[in-house]
């Protein structure tokens, strides 16, 4: 037997008016074995088994979905038999309910009840309807009496008294029971109504989950060497309506196990397809991104004139009267959202990754069932694990807390993607993050969350302003910052201390720093760093100062 494979590059134009039906072409619907998802799209792979005999054959596959990519049809099989050409076309598809016979015996019993009200209520209805036409006669005759039609016919005034009495009383009579039967017949009808659409549910079954919907047939032309009792034919094609972003699990237990990264895959597919029981492929490579490199034409330098921009003057408020520090821009909060508990890495070992040459693919160890619906799922896919170091941060200007921050030197090695980040402590989650794989650092930084256990102090005295010299009319202001930091942990902490000294944008204030406590200082943004240890139960006490010339009027923030 030999493996024939069959890519067309060229495709039938696909008709925008439904072929009709024709009982006589054989119908079968293929079944999905492996879906491969890339980030806006995937790729479904079929098999789908029907008999042949010699010479041409005209078959049609049904069951896909409306968002085939038509030009991405390719069909493999290993079977003596070639196809000619094939056409894709839309077919309007209604679901069919399920068979009554097959119904379970309280299904059945259900359906039995329903039905028996039903027909009591039909019988009861009927009989109503018929009074109703009984006394609309009467209604009639009364109507037509001598009294009412004729009454000049009448001589005599008793007899008309008697008579109109006659015919207002009976009158009075019928109105009432033909509002009372007619008022019947509404509520019979809605109850009617009611069991008509409890026993549709239960004829329809699940396929009340289902739309009517636009579904693509492809035709085949198939020419085969001999009879095949049973042939197999597999057929892949690309469809829109698959998304899947990854997101990490970053789990870190204690400062001498390893850190684990969980790479999981968050999957929505809105195909029309139901993937029952699939191999799962999780691709990063982005198909028909339409991306080419592009053509470098020639450069003409030339004289451009300037462009002058004329100032438009107007108010402007201004707070000039006021010095504001500048702000350190390092901010290890934890951010306060919720999370859902990570799940174990143990099922994340059975998956399969290779390297391709557009990316990274991730084969799922077990095969899932993923409904076309608008709900996500998620499905872990790689467990990685790497040492990490562990180091205190503190800005006390902005907090007076401690954070830890996971430290990962050669994280380049663990191959990680761009995606979002739940961080875990001791499977308790603590905060959002986000892993940018084109970082250029050595290390990768990670906040892990708040230590309690070391204290952070911060304190700040200011001299009382004095003048600078007899005839300047400047003051000078001594500002001294004591920050203290207490080690309350059973074990040693590197710590990152960052406070600032305040810079002036204004000729009228200067500021000159004093001690800085061998602080770590950048003159162009005023931040001032320590780096240092901690022994256990140990504390430490860091004091600085700088001198602040300003206007005597001038009133400032000075912390």
């Amino acid at each position: 037997m030999k493996r024939i494979i069959i890519s067309l590059a060229i495709l039938f134009a696909v008709s925008s008016i439904s072929f009709a039906q024709d009982e006589e072409i054989p119908t079968y619907n293929g079944e999905i074995t492996k879906v491969k998802a890339y980030l806006q799209q995937a790729k479904l792979e079929k098999t789908v088994s029907f008999p042949l005999k010699k010479g041409s054959n005209e078959i049609i596959l049904s069951g896909n979905s409306q968002n085939m990519q038509t030009q991405s049809l390719q069909f493999t099989s290993i079977n003596d038999f070639i196809i000619t050409d094939f056409t894709p076309y839309i077919q309007y598809v209604q679901p069919k309910p399920p068979k009554e016979e097959n119904f379970s015996s309280e299904k059945k019993r259900q359906l039995k009840i329903l039905r028996d009200s039903l027909e009591i209520l039909n019988y009861k209805n009927a009989d109503s309807y018929t009074l109703v036409s009984v006394l609309n006669k009467e209604k009639n005759v009364l109507e037509n009496m001598k009294i009412i039609s004729q009454p000049q016919t009448i001589d005599s005034i008793p007899k008309i008294k008697d008579g109109l009495s006659y015919y207002r009383e009976k009158m009075i009579e019928v109105s009432k029971l033909l509002q009372k039967e007619n008022a019947s017949i509404v509520k019979t009808n809605e109850l009617i109504l009611s069991l008509n659409n409890r026993i549709n549910l239960i004829l329809q079954g699940e396929t009340t989950k289902e739309n009517p919907r636009n579904e693509y047939y492809v035709r085949l032309n198939i020419y085969s060497e001999k009879d095949i009792l049973q042939c197999k034919l597999n057929y892949t094609y690309n469809v829109t309506g698959v998304y899947w972003q990854p997101y990490y699990d970053v789990k870190f237990t204690k400062p001498s196990d390893p850190a684990s990264f969980v790479l999981k895959a968050q999957l929505t597919q809105l195909t029309g397809e139901d993937w029952n029981n699939v191999i799962l492929v999780f691709s990063t490579e982005q198909p028909n991104n339409g991306r080419v490199l592009g053509n470098l034409y020639p450069y003409y330098l030339r004289d451009i004139a300037p462009i002058t921009y004329k100032a438009i003057r107007g108010k402007t408020s201004s707070s000039a009267e006021s010095v504001d520090a500048i702000s350190v821009t390092e901010d290890y909060a934890p951010m306060a959202t919720s999370s859902k508990m990570a799940n174990g890495s143990g099922y994340s070992e059975m998956t399969v990754s290779q390297l391709t040459m557009l990316g990274k693919e991730y084969e799922v160890g077990m095969k899932h069932t993923i409904l076309s619906d608008e709900k996500e799922k998620t499905i872990a896919l790689e467990t990685k694990t790497t040492n990490a170091d562990y180091k205190h941060f503190s800005i006390p200007k902005l907090d007076k807390a401690a954070y830890i921050s996971a430290l990962i030197p050669e994280w380049e090695k663990l191959e990680l993607m761009d995606a979002n980040g739940k961080i875990y402590l001791e499977n308790n989650y603590i905060n959002d993050t986000y892993i940018n794989s084109n970082s250029t650092q050595d290390t990768l930084n990670l906040a892990v969350g708040a230590d309690k256990r070391v204290a952070v102090d911060r304190k700040v005295a200011k001299s009382k302003p004095e003048k600078v010299g007899l005839l300047s009319s400047s003051i000078e202001t001594i500002v001294t910052i004591t920050i203290n930091v207490k080690n309350n942990n059973q074990t040693k902490i590197d710590f990152n201390l960052v406070d600032q000294v305040p810079l002036s944008n204004s000729e009228k204030i200067t500021i000159t720093p004093g001690d800085l406590a061998k602080a770590e200082y950048d003159e162009k943004t005023g931040k001032l760093t320590w780096d240092f240890s901690l022994s256990p139960l140990e504390s430490k006490t860091i004091t600085f100062s700088y001198i602040v010339h300003h206007p005597k009027n001038v009133n400032l923030q000075l912390n």
